[in-house]
């Protein structure tokens, strides 16, 4: 089953539909069709006047609370002649609670990475589906998901903790099965992304147009393989990025020359659609990211992105890039032929999610619910990893002992980084007393180390949560200076909630595990595997240079630590 596949052909109803939709369409109708702005607020009065002048055909908007998104997107689409497709960007899911926080709508499931660690194809499938139905309850037919990218180089910025694994099979059979549990009943239409593969570059196309630098032979055999699998599972939707791929332009002697795929015609045409086969509607990633907005003129982004194969425009501003379609097509630039030829294939998508038929998706039961939440949790059990043990793990505590936990994260996140409010309750559940400390500096991690029975230090470096960065910065790293650890051996346990690569920057930790993600779900797991509940794989989904076994990995010596003199050791 898979009812949203761009290859099988429409039902008599849906295609009767698409025909006679087509044919009553204006041209300004039409070019509204292409358009995706971003709904930023709440504000229907405002974004319902956009839609009746524009012609609208589809919206993005931030999922909120269940009850709010689903009266927020009925107002929108009571404005709309013809149904809208709604999309939003759901890569850990949406958790669908009436009163959620903003971090678990973002983080219902954990992060990809931690899939691609858990490595567990059922419940990717049950993750598909839990995202599905919650998502559609509400009114949402469109996720921007999954990202099939290959983390190649962990120091890639964009795809980092958003990539399923380095490893192509992996990343294929996990997405694959991703997408049956999207896209099984028709109800949510899947996105693969970012073609024609991120993160192998070490740079952010949000800051400029990045580059895939393989040769077109090294790109069939890894990348390629996983974007022809998906399209030939059926995926409805693929959002190019804004990279370039010289190699295939044969501009490998002048990369900075190639177009991103978002501009690319040879890249959407002759490579995705004809020669990779896909049949399905391609939608743009953001329209102001500079990889994209550093190449072309502002005022004709929209239209190079059309011309060059794309079929909906995301991010748009209707207030100049509709006039400037709609200039384009009287003065013949843009044919209605190819305005034509994109608007099908939106309203094909519309027609396969059933838009023209009135329905009444109930909310998930409380049994759906719980299913849902144990996929999770186990995603997360499965996901740990541990790279390195120097007997710190699992801890051996007395009850009523003093614990410190501390977070060590990006202030200039804000609120990108959740809370690890989780870890600290779980800890007290078990009886410890528990105190918290966000970035403390060296000299107060050196106090805390001799004051406290365990210390927990956890890592919050999360790639995708400030432009461009994924290495340690500022106070992060001064954090760790004068190597607090090394007089309180066994003492201190360091966790990565978010990039493994924290632990290619500190080597020399005696102690490693990587959690992949800060959610609740991964929270409780990592106090599970400190407390010896459970235990963690050794298995890392990605590379980890000096780190990984089979590439000399071993602990750091420090001298004279088994020569403490012994008050220091009491400490």
């Amino acid at each position: 089953m898979n009812p949203l596949n761009p290859e099988k052909a429409l039902s008599v109803a849906q295609q009767l539909w698409v025909e006679q939709t087509l044919s009553s369409l204006s041209m300004k109708d039409k070019i509204g069709h292409l358009l995706m702005p971003w709904l930023r607020d709440d504000d229907t009065e405002k974004w319902g006047a956009m839609i009746r002048e524009y012609h609208l055909g589809s919206v993005f908007i931030s999922p909120r609370a269940a009850t709010k998104t689903r009266s927020f997107i009925a107002a929108l689409q009571e404005q709309a002649a013809i149904p809208l497709l709604v999309a939003a960007d759901m890569e850990q899911g949406y958790a669908c609670e009436e009163t959620p926080s903003e971090f678990d709508l973002r983080l219902s499931f954990p992060y990809q990475l931690a899939c691609g660690s858990a490595n567990r194809s059922d419940l990717m499938e049950v993750k598909g589906q839990a995202l599905a139905r919650n998502a559609r309850s509400v009114g949402i037919h469109w996720t921007f998901s999954p990202s099939i990218d290959l983390l190649v180089n962990l120091n890639n910025p964009e795809t980092n903790v958003r990539a399923l694994s380095e490893n192509p099979q992996v990343v294929d059979t996990l997405a694959r099965s991703y997408l049956r549990g999207v896209q099984g009943d028709g109800l949510l239409a899947a996105t693969c992304k970012h073609f024609p593969g991120a993160g192998v570059d070490d740079r952010d196309q949000h800051l400029c147009t990045s580059i895939m630098p393989y040769s077109v032979d090294q790109w069939e055999e890894s990348y390629g393989k996983v974007w022809r699998s998906l399209i030939a599972s059926g995926v409805a939707t693929i959002m190019p990025g804004h990279i370039a791929f010289p190699a295939w332009e044969n501009l490998s002697h002048a990369p900075l020359s190639a177009l991103p795929a978002t501009l690319s015609y040879s890249q959407m045409n002759d490579l995705l659609r004809e020669k990779l086969g896909f049949k399905g509607l391609i939608v743009s990633d953001a329209a102001p990211m500079v990889g994209l907005a550093s190449r072309v003129v502002k005022p004709r982004m929209a239209l190079e992105f059309i011309l060059a194969g794309g079929d909906t425009y995301l991010f748009s501003e209707p207030e100049q890039d509709f006039p400037a379609l709609l200039a384009a097509v009287k003065s013949g630039e843009l044919t209605e032929e190819r305005v034509d030829a994109s608007v099908r294939r939106i309203l094909e998508l519309k027609a396969r999610l059933e838009l023209f038929v009135v329905q009444t998706i109930l909310p998930p039961t409380d049994h759906e619910r719980a299913a849902w939440k144990k996929a999770a949790a186990d995603i997360a059990e499965d996901a740990i990893c541990l790279h390195r043990n120097d007997g710190a793990l699992p801890v051996d505590l007395a009850p009523g002992a003093r614990v410190a936990t501390i977070t060590i994260f990006w202030k200039e996140a804000g609120q990108r980084c959740p809370p690890l409010t989780a870890v600290d309750e779980e800890l007290q559940a078990r009886g410890y007393e528990v105190e918290h400390f966000d970035n403390p500096d060296h000299e107060a991690l050196a106090r805390i180390a001799g004051e406290f029975d365990k210390v927990f230090v956890n890592i919050e470096s999360i790639g995708h949560s400030i432009m461009g960065v994924t290495r340690l910065i500022g106070h992060m790293a001064m954090s760790f200076w004068r190597g607090f650890w090394t007089d309180h051996p066994g003492k201190v346990v360091f966790t990565s909630f978010g990039s493994p690569g924290v632990f290619y920057e500190m080597p020399h930790l005696p102690n490693m595990l990587s959690a992949f993600s800060p959610d609740l779900h991964m929270q409780r797991a990592a106090v599970r595997v400190w407390m010896g509940e459970t235990t963690a794989h050794s298995r890392s989904p990605v590379h980890i240079p000096y780190i990984t076994e089979g590439d000399g990995a071993q602990t750091p010596k420090v001298l004279g630590q088994s020569n403490l003199p012994a008050e220091i050791k009491a400490e």
